[in-house]
């Protein structure tokens, strides 16, 4: 497929464009008079008749699709009533087979100049402040339906600068999932920089992996790893030369929490808790979100300046509009552990949740859908009013962080990292 040409009436803008790792490959297409980010998964491939292998062969391919397509229309409708053009949650609007390939349409965002964790860092902390609560209540919609992000990351919140605030806006859903009921450990695709300890120890149990035990508590611990590298321009301290992701420090005995930063100290003590081993230990994100608006309401604080080690953001991202994007590698940081146990300890179980009902394949976006009760129950952050008219924002382009890989490749290299420090 190539620009000009249509797919199931979506008219491709440009020549399509391989992500990161070579996992899907997107463009910009039109329908109705309105632009849209279209996705080509690469895989799975769905074999017809004339296809070329044995027929068990393509019946098991065939299988593999039906699970594909059931997941994402499932998430699909499960994020339908909390979902609108122009709000800050971009979830899937259209989701179809074409030939062989899956695509997947979602509302196509304009934002500006690069903008990454130590330009947020720089930031008045007011500004901080607001991208915060906004990122916190769209994963408590996404949480308030029992649906898991499952690939929260700096370069997954898209921050925009408006004529009087900053907005963020949450994306990326392939990885989605009901709580409790994840994919298979083999089958588990995403970054392993912002992992929580049990995801670590789901991928690590393999086929004895217990589903039941990941819910949504893991998606407040990469929320803890986001709110830390904005707050300071970096992941929390820890000892790297030992261990290369967060989560397998924490499950070592590691205490994580952000670096010495000017925020307040109910600030910092709230990412710390998201921070915690235990799922059941850290707070649920309603109580992150309430404690962000209890914050706001306690007053301005002094703008915040940027930390010593990072640079300042550019003084001329400051009025327009912003996007973050792939960072460098993290530099090492001081050690901050307690003594390691022989054995990483067990990861608190979450409840099991039944999965929901069955879903029935979506239309096309022509309008959009009016926010349901859980979008409602609690008041979103408010809302800065339009930029005025200017020149056109440059387009976002999807990002992947380096280490994103896909399942054949991660869960070996995550079980070589968690079996250097846990022979058994």
């Amino acid at each position: 497929m190539k620009q000009g040409d249509v797919i199931n009436g979506y008219e491709i803008l440009k020549d399509f464009t391989v992500v990161g790792a070579g996992l899907s490959k997107w463009t910009f297409a039109a329908k109705d008079g309105r632009e849209y980010f279209l996705k080509e998964f690469l895989s799975p491939t769905y074999p017809d008749d004339d296809a070329p292998g044995s027929e068990t062969t393509k019946a098991r391919k065939r299988r593999r699709c039906a699970a594909f397509e059931a997941h994402h229309r499932s998430i699909q409708e499960a994020t339908r009533p909390v979902s609108s053009l122009g709000g800050n949650l971009i979830v899937t609007l259209d989701f179809f087979r074409w030939g062989a390939k899956y695509y997947k349409v979602t509302e196509k965002v304009d934002v500006g100049d690069g903008f990454d964790s130590a330009d947020v860092a720089a930031l008045d902390f007011d500004d901080q402040l607001v991208i915060f609560k906004s990122v916190a209540h769209s994963v408590k919609v996404l949480h308030d339906l029992r649906i898991v992000h499952g690939d929260l990351k700096p370069s997954n919140v898209l921050i925009k600068r408006t004529t009087l605030a900053y907005t963020a806006k949450l994306i990326d859903f392939d990885s989605s999932y009901v709580a409790g009921e994840p994919p298979p450990p083999d089958e588990i695709v995403g970054t392993m920089n912002y992992y929580s300890p049990e995801l670590v120890a789901y991928i690590q149990a393999g086929d004895a992996a217990e589903p039941a035990r990941l819910g949504v508590a893991a998606d407040v611990f990469a929320l803890g790893l986001i709110f830390a590298e904005h707050l300071t321009g970096a992941l929390p301290t820890y000892d790297r030369d030992r261990y290369r992701y967060p989560s397998i420090a924490v499950r070592e005995g590691a205490v994580l929490r952000p670096a010495d930063n000017p925020a307040p100290p109910e600030l910092n003590d709230l990412v710390a808790r998201m921070l915690l081993l235990g799922p059941a230990a850290r707070p649920t994100i309603a109580e992150v979100h309430a404690t962000l608006l209890q914050i706001g309401r306690d007053g301005p604080r002094p703008a915040t300046p940027p930390p010593s080690s990072a640079p300042a953001a550019p003084s001329a991202l400051r009025g327009k509009g912003l996007r973050t994007a792939t960072r460098p590698a993290a530099p090492g940081f001081a050690t901050e552990t307690r003594p390691a146990p022989a054995a990483p300890p067990p990861a608190v179980a979450d409840a099991a949740v039944p999965a929901p009902g069955s879903v029935t394949p979506a239309p096309a976006p022509t309008e959009a859908a009016p926010p349901g009760p859980a979008a409602t129950a609690e008041a979103a952050p408010p809302t800065p009013a339009p930029a005025a008219p200017g020149p056109a924002e440059p387009e976002a382009a999807p990002v992947e962080e380096e280490g994103e890989a896909p399942a054949s490749s991660l869960r070996g290299s995550l079980l070589r990292q968690v079996r250097e420090r846990d022979p058994e």
